[in-house]
């Protein structure tokens, strides 16, 4: 970002902070699209990986401008913890010392804030709880999400006839009368908080600036400890998913309602197969909630089915699913997309042993429920297992859409037209485009990077790919800027983060990246503003 560039954010600021009401709000509303806020696991509800706001991180600029840029500690690991996280990221948010852009991460009992140009701390909100997980399952990380702002028309607003009074609007709620997921009134400002699900099963609202509590919170699932995975959210519906049976609390997805005065919440069982969903279920916009499940029996008169790709429909009953002829790869975690692509829903997630397969959302594998779109050739060895798999959808400015799945063992795609750029014996991040000709489909894969371990699964940016390769206990976390067309690297942190990062996501907006180290280190790299 250019100094010409930050007088514009710094007058964009300015001008916010000198006027009030329905002003101050569309400012900031202009400002949070263009800075690109991460308020998803994922960026979205289909959990595309795609960072549609940014505007400085480019090919051109990013190998010259990228860097770290700070990191901060937050409080101490769990020595029991290991779950899924990812930051979040607001901006220009206002409290007591002007704008703000604030990351928010998470640990097991602790939502933290922080200024995401600073580095410094913000505000720091804990969550106590005197329950302890059941042997065999893990402390998790507190679920967090933002819910997305809604998008004002400002051309459609009626103009008001001169000489006559102007509309009254709606006063704030009083404090005791707010509930959770619900505006507090007050004209055009309406600043909506950010979700935060505790180990008691409880689902709160912390007021974004503060960490205050904006409303009494909700029961959302039925009993404590249950280790959810992560949340998501679609038409005032937040979803999440358990497995292991903690807490008592069955397998299978989760939604409630925050448009229902009393909060009602819907469940799918899955019974003794488990949603493999460390991040929450891929969410399509009509509310289905795209799942991989893990082995097991499968129950059709249940709904229930094992190693397969599955659709649950909004009011959890099951919708869809898609079954690989051959049997699906062991994965401890995988996170499907699903996005719009001209008329259609089409998902990207794993096909049969060692292939990724293309799905149409409306029909996940077709009248058998064995077939898909498309089958790619094995992409991985057959038989290995995958801790952590993912994927990231991107269309270029030539309107060609790209998919990108990060892969947690051995790559072994042998295609002479497929650029490599070194051995992949661990694992990396494979590029495919996405071609359609007379309505049929195909995966085509076009390069591999480099190695990476336990690779976490890829952001895509106004065409450059942030891929952190998460390491091990022996192996030192990397974070790597790659050409999305081409794979070469733009950048890499080398030695720069002496841990591992563990399950570990991560979030871009405003030219960072951000994510957490196994000790509980937040990073950001990226793009800094020049004083």
């Amino acid at each position: 970002m250019g100094i010409v560039d930050v007088k514009k954010k710094i007058l964009g600021w300015t001008i916010g902070a000198c006027c009030a009401g329905g002003f101050l709000f569309a400012a900031a509303a202009v400002a949070q699209e263009q800075s690109g806020d991460w308020r998803l696991t994922g960026a979205d509800a289909g959990q595309t990986g795609w960072q549609k706001g940014e505007i400085d991180l480019t090919p051109e600029n990013t190998g010259a401008k990228f860097k770290f840029l700070w990191k901060i500690k937050l409080g101490q690991p769990s020595k029991e913890a290991r779950s899924f996280s990812e930051p979040l990221l607001a901006g220009r948010l206002i409290n007591a010392q002007g704008f703000k852009d604030i990351v928010y991460w998470s640990s097991a009992d602790t939502l933290y804030a922080v200024d995401s140009e600073l580095g410094s701390m913000v505000w720091t909100k804990e969550f106590k709880s005197s329950s302890r997980p059941a042997p065999g399952c893990a402390v998790s990380s507190l679920p967090i999400l933002m819910e997305p702002p809604m998008v004002i028309n400002f051309n459609a607003r009626r103009r008001r006839v001169p000489g006559t009074a102007r509309p009254p609007e709606a006063p704030p709620a009083a404090p005791n009368e707010r509930r959770l997921g619900v505006a507090p009134g007050g004209g055009y400002f309406r600043l909506k908080g950010i979700y935060v699900l505790t180990p008691d099963g409880m689902l709160h609202e912390q007021v974004m600036t503060t960490g205050a509590d904006f409303a009494p919170p909700v029961k959302f699932l039925p009993a404590a400890d249950a280790s959810p995975f992560g949340l998501n959210f679609e038409d005032k519906m937040i979803y999440t998913a358990t497995g292991h049976g903690c807490g008592g609390v069955p397998n299978g997805l989760w939604a409630i309602n925050l448009a229902s005065p009393d909060y009602t919440v819907a469940s799918y069982p899955s019974r003794q197969v488990r949603p493999l969903a460390l991040t929450g279920p891929a969410i399509t916009p009509d509310g289905n909630s795209i799942v991989v499940t893990g082995a097991g029996t499968s129950d059709s008169n249940s709904g229930v089915y094992a190693g397969s790709v599955v659709s649950v429909a909004k009011d959890m009953k099951i919708a869809d699913w898609y079954t690989p002829a051959g049997g699906m790869a062991s994965y401890e975690s995988v996170s499907p997309a699903t996005f719009t692509y001209k008329e259609k829903q089409l998902v990207v997630a794993p096909g049969k042993d060692g292939s990724l397969a293309l799905l149409d959302a409306a029909s996940l594998g077709g009248a058998d429920h064995h077939t898909p779109l498309f089958e790619t050739p094995p992409v991985a060895k057959a038989g290995e297992k995958h801790d952590w798999d993912g994927f990231a959808i991107w269309q270029d400015k030539e309107g060609t859409f790209w998919a990108f799945a990060s892969i947690s063992t051995g790559i072994t795609l042998n295609d002479s037209a497929v650029k490599l750029n070194g051995p992949t014996t661990h694992g990396g991040v494979v590029a495919f485009k996405i071609a359609e000709i007379d309505g049929k489909f195909a995966l085509n894969p076009v390069w591999v990077s480099e190695d990476m371990v336990n690779p976490a699964p890829p952001r895509i940016a106004n065409g450059v790919v942030i891929a952190l390769s998460g390491g091990n206990p022996s192996t030192h976390a990397k974070l790597f800027v790659l050409n999305a067309a081409t794979g070469a690297e733009l950048y890499s942190s080398k030695d720069e983060i002496p841990s591992y990062a563990d399950l570990s996501g991560v979030s871009v907006g405003d030219s960072h990246a951000f994510f957490t180290d196994h000790d509980n280190v937040l990073y950001s790299f990226g793009i800094g503003l020049e004083h």
